[in-house]
């Protein structure tokens, strides 16, 4: 009788410890700076691409004149003192130079600034990213799999995003539209300067 009183009151310990546990997240835009020899450029908004930072061998058999291949990435570390669980989680955006390129005949700000704001609508999609992160419900249990969750429909928004900008600019033929949308990726980007 004892024992199984034990093993009851045990089990009833153990479910309120697991269930009483909080998780302390704390979300943020990691500040990475990589070396000038690097083959990645983290986005800063103070810092425009160069056509210099297009590596990449061109795909003459692309409609288009350029290619930006930027994204977004996270780093997590979790951490348990006491009955709580801390989740810190770095996010960062970052542009491959080798996986970018631009033929030959692209040479003109008009059309760097596109590729800039296809980088800046990257940027954004990590900034919703991290709002998303800030509203999810994390539990000690559940950590990984809101975090994945999270993270691919953000990416998945981000990159429907990307596409609607190229459908809609034409992939900057239509100059009228052009304007339009670097007037509105250029404001969302000084809101978080």
């Amino acid at each position: 009788m004892h024992k199984k009183l034990f093993l009851i009151s045990f089990f009833i310990f153990i479910y309120f410890i697991g269930y009483s546990q909080k998780v302390l997240v704390t979300v943020f835009m990691q500040n990475r700076i990589a070396p000038l020899t690097s083959d990645t450029i983290y986005h800063d908004v103070k810092k425009r691409l160069t056509w210099n930072d297009f590596k990449g061998v061109p795909d003459t058999k692309h409609f288009g004149g350029a290619v930006t291949a930027s994204g977004y990435a996270f780093d997590a570390d979790i951490k348990i003192e006491g009955k709580t669980v801390y989740l810190n989680v770095g996010v960062y955006v970052f542009f491959s130079k080798s996986l970018s390129w631009k033929k030959p005949s692209i040479n003109s700000d008009y059309h760097l600034l596109h590729e800039q704001v296809h980088f800046d609508i990257t940027r954004l999609g990590a900034e919703n990213f991290i709002r998303e992160l800030v509203n999810a419900k994390f539990t000690k249990d559940n950590y990984n799999q809101v975090l994945d969750s999270v993270f691919d429909k953000s990416y998945a928004e981000n990159f429907a995003l990307q596409e609607q900008y190229d459908k809609e600019t034409q992939h900057s033929i239509n100059r009228q539209v052009q304007l339009k949308w670097n007037d509105k990726i250029g404001g969302e980007i000084k809101k978080i300067q």
